[in-house]
């Protein structure tokens, strides 16, 4: 016996037709909505742009766009605000970077391989510290370096900048660590490797991201710190230079398109390390998140 199929006919359940039209309305609704928040995101970065271009711009008088544009704003930036002020705040960021993962690594790691209530109540003391307003360290870290000797000097912040990059990235790599396999640590203490040996070879190329992500956090924290540049320095020649931003802005009203120069020229290389690093970022970030 043969049996033939059943005929298909031209006509579409009305379900399935009227489907896909609500989804689409949908997902443009969904684009237009973060193209808004970009823009709104990214206008500041074009004001600055549009107000640095403007050489008789003030706060309270700058046009949309730059009619006239000049190039004055910018010498004006880098004559008082600009090489001196960046080599301190890329030195003081990449040195609480280095303080901050030499510290926050085999604690987070310690915290994660320990079984006890105790990394419970240094978790909760971690995030405490991460709540102390910057004034009150400030003040305490500027008699304390005083009777030390660290004012005016590069260790001196990088140390009171380190404060804010320690806890995040403890918090951040143990929640990795939490993930990662532990017949593979056995494995290594089986081959003759101590805990510093594992922790050096085996952990920490498995929690790049995480440590790359501290990294990244850590060098943003130092890098926009202003509270610290004023408080534990007094030398022009140590300043960093988001403290030469705020004296530029206050000195008078004829420096605000160098006052937006010095701003956008400052903010270059926290963005080329953002874009560098995203890839991992978002990785650290998303492992970390799981735990």
């Amino acid at each position: 016996m043969t049996t033939t199929a059943p005929e298909r006919t031209g006509t579409v359940p009305a379900a399935v037709t009227t489907r896909h039209p609500p989804l689409r309305r949908r997902g443009w609704g969904w684009t237009v909505l973060t193209v808004a928040i970009l823009v709104v995101y990214l206008f500041p970065v074009y004001w600055m742009l549009s107000a640095s271009l403007q050489p008789n711009a003030n706060s309270a008088n700058t046009a949309w766009f730059p009619l006239e544009p000049g190039l004055g704003g910018y010498e004006t930036a880098l004559d008082d605000a600009g090489l001196s002020g960046l080599r301190v705040t890329i030195v003081v960021s990449l040195g609480s970077v280095l303080v901050s993962l030499l510290v926050a690594t085999p604690a987070a790691y310690a915290l994660s391989r320990l079984r006890s209530r105790a990394v419970s109540l240094a978790l909760i003391l971690l995030l405490l510290a991460q709540m102390i307003p910057s004034i009150v360290l400030a003040t305490s870290f500027y008699a304390m370096f005083n009777e030390w000797g660290l004012l005016n000097t590069y260790l001196g912040l990088i140390l009171a900048n380190a404060t804010a990059g320690v806890p995040f990235a403890i918090i951040v790599m143990r929640s990795f660590m939490l993930g990662l396999d532990p017949e593979i640590l056995e494995a290594a203490t089986v081959d003759g490797l101590g805990p510093l040996g594992t922790l050096w070879r085996m952990v920490v190329p498995l929690s790049r991201n995480s440590i790359i992500t501290a990294g990244v956090f850590t060098f943003l924290f130092s890098w926009g710190d202003l509270l610290f540049g004023l408080t534990l320095v007094t030398r022009n020649e140590m300043y960093p230079v988001s403290v030469l931003i705020l004296a530029l802005s206050n000195s008078n009203l004829n420096t605000w398109a160098a006052t937006m120069a010095a701003s956008l020229v400052a903010s270059l290389p926290a963005l080329v390390v953002i874009f560098a690093a995203q890839r991992h970022v978002k990785a650290g970030l998303a492992a970390g998140g799981g735990r």
